[in-house]
């Protein structure tokens, strides 16, 4: 090698070495006392003090005097002699920009307090770069002891070609930890570049910027819709004490990404609870449905109880969803290697819907996704390999079969409904070591006519999660806003803005009353185990849930 050539890459040694100037986000307090406590939050400040320092005022502050130093944070006691003037750190790096302090004793006015102390305030956070599903540490005060209904919220943009940041709050399993002082989260899927902040019932606080890792690929969202959308639900011909109780368990379609805007505009009966678990619950008691009803005396020995009208429940949803588009670098993704990851595989395999743990334990169904997986370890191309096989060996049939129907008969006579081809792609998947869960809402065509409709999401570690339709990728009859050229490549990865969510996963609730009679409604435009449910002091009741009619496109 040149004596240019070494001196080239000894400098690329030292440019790749240097150590990065400080930087000041925050100082807290402002304005204070000699004694007080004061911390100093940023970054690059190093591990340890060693020979860096802080300068307030032009004075050096002593090691003495520090409490505690790591590369994000400083916290020292101000000295007798503290003076107003530009607060700086200090470290091999170099010099920080400057923040001001105010020596609250030498000030001859009095310092007005910020009547906002109780708003919480980011003051940094620990990854200024982080992938999808990675922890995120953020630093700051008045985050609140407990989370309760304290939310983080992160940007994302609806397309490459939108200028402006929207919002998606974590999802409940996204939370780690919580304090006054500290939040770790995973970054939820589909965030963006932009911000993140908190906010609490005390208020917002401010935007701290945020970098998302995009190493594997990226996903965009497309083709805005807005949907209206009109539920319900009728009760017949209920006899019960006046001490009887009935439930019902509404699907409410969750908010995410893809789907960000859910609003309840209307409804005709005012819910019990209006959302718990992903439902809107309605209550009716024994008393409020037998003051209803018309007691007909047929004789001077004889009544005869006769239902005044049915109990009919309306809900008018409105809700906005975009088009799904992802791009993965396929020969980038590496088998799972966090240990949430595949404990949430094994909880999969074990909470999974009744159909899909009947297939699970079908050795044809073990036996066939072993022998289409082969040896790889990719999970994405576990998918797409699973996904390519169903396509091309099962016929899809355009109705949907009885509620009765096992799924299996799609492996024996190679034909099935939308329902079954979902259940199956979930279970060999599963089978696979692939992260997966079924997916179940409607499906709007061309015209806004709606069906009830299943697909499903697979998991890719530091990308999030990737859908897929097996059955409109088999050929299910449909017609979108949009023709589409190729439908059986489009439908592995990307998804359309004609599918609106209502379950993302089994949504197994738990009894509102014990030794409750609980009814389930397999095969529909939700998957949850809990449909209804009624006390002992129910005699009989019948019910009629329709699938959810689209009133409104825009």
């Amino acid at each position: 090698m040149s004596f240019i050539g070494v001196l080239l890459f000894l400098m690329a040694i030292i440019s790749s070495t240097k150590i990065k100037e400080p930087q000041i986000t925050v100082i807290d307090p402002k304005v204070g006392n000699p004694g007080d406590v004061f911390s100093i939050y940023g970054s690059n400040f190093g591990n340890e003090q060693t020979e860096s320092f802080v300068e307030i005022g032009g004075l050096r502050i002593t090691a003495s005097n520090c409490i505690e130093w790591s590369d994000h944070k400083i916290v020292i006691t101000l000295p007798a002699n503290v003076r107003d003037g530009l607060v700086y750190v200090v470290t091999q790096g170099g010099r920080s920009e400057p923040k001001i302090f105010t020596n609250k004793t030498v000030v001859p006015v009095k310092v007005i307090s910020d009547p906002a102390t109780s708003i919480p305030v980011i003051y940094g956070i620990e990854e200024k770069s982080q992938c999808v599903g990675g922890l995120l540490s953020i630093h700051g005060k008045n985050f609140g002891l407990m989370r309760n209904n304290s939310k983080v919220y992160f940007s994302f943009k609806s397309s490459d070609l939108s200028q402006n940041d929207e919002k998606i709050y974590c999802e409940n399993e996204d939370y780690e930890y919580w304090s006054d002082e500290l939040v770790r989260i995973r970054v939820p899927d589909g965030t963006s570049d932009g911000f993140v902040f908190i906010e609490t019932e005390k208020g917002s606080s401010n935007n701290y910027p945020f970098e998302l890792q995009k190493t594997l690929g990226k996903k965009t969202f497309l083709d805005k819709r807005t949907y209206v959308i009109d539920t319900s639900v009728e009760l017949r011909e209920i006899v019960t004490d006046n001490d009887g109780l009935i439930f019902l368990r509404v699907p409410k379609p969750p908010v995410f990404a893809s789907q960000p805007g859910v609003d309840v505009t209307a409804a005709t009966h005012k819910p019990a609870i209006e959302e718990i678990a992903g439902t809107i619950v309605h209550q009716f008691d024994g008393e409020e449905i037998n003051a209803s009803v018309v007691i007909e005396k047929t004789d001077s020995k004889t009544e005869q109880v006769i239902p005044a009208a049915n109990v009919n429940i309306g809900q008018t949803f409105v809700v906005t969803t975009s088009a799904v588009s992802t791009e993965i670098k396929e020969q980038l993704v590496k088998p799972y290697s966090k240990k949430d990851t595949i404990s949430k595989i094994q909880q999969a395999s074990s909470a999974s819907l009744d159909s899909i743990n009947e297939l699970l334990k079908n050795e044809k169904v073990t036996a066939l996704s072993r022998s289409i997986i082969g040896k790889t370890t990719n999970p994405y191309t576990k998918a797409h390999l699973i996904y390519s096989y169903m396509i091309k060996n099962f016929t899809v049939l355009s109705d949907v079969r009885s509620p009765d129907a096992p799924v299996i008969d799609l492996l024996e006579t190679k034909k099935g409904d939308a329902y079954d081809f979902a259940m199956l792609y979930d279970a060999l998947l599963l089978a696979g070591n692939v992260l997966v869960r079924p997916c179940a809402g409607i499906l709007v065509d061309a015209d806004s006519s709606s069906r009830p409709h299943w697909w499903c999401e697979f998991y890719i570690e530091s990308f999030g999660w990737v859908p897929v339709d097996v059955a409109l990728g088999a050929g299910l009859p449909f017609e979108c806003f949009k023709k589409r050229t190729n439908v059986k490549d489009f439908y592995f990865g990307n998804l359309d803005a004609q599918h609106i969510t209502f379950s993302r996963g089994y949504n197994k609730l738990h009894p509102t009353i014990a030794y409750s009679k609980i009814v389930c409604q397999p095969k529909t435009y939700a998957l949850q185990s809990i449909w209804e449910e009624s006390s002992d002091k129910v005699t009989r009741y019948s019910s009629y849930w329709t699938t959810p009619n689209v009133t409104g496109v825009y």
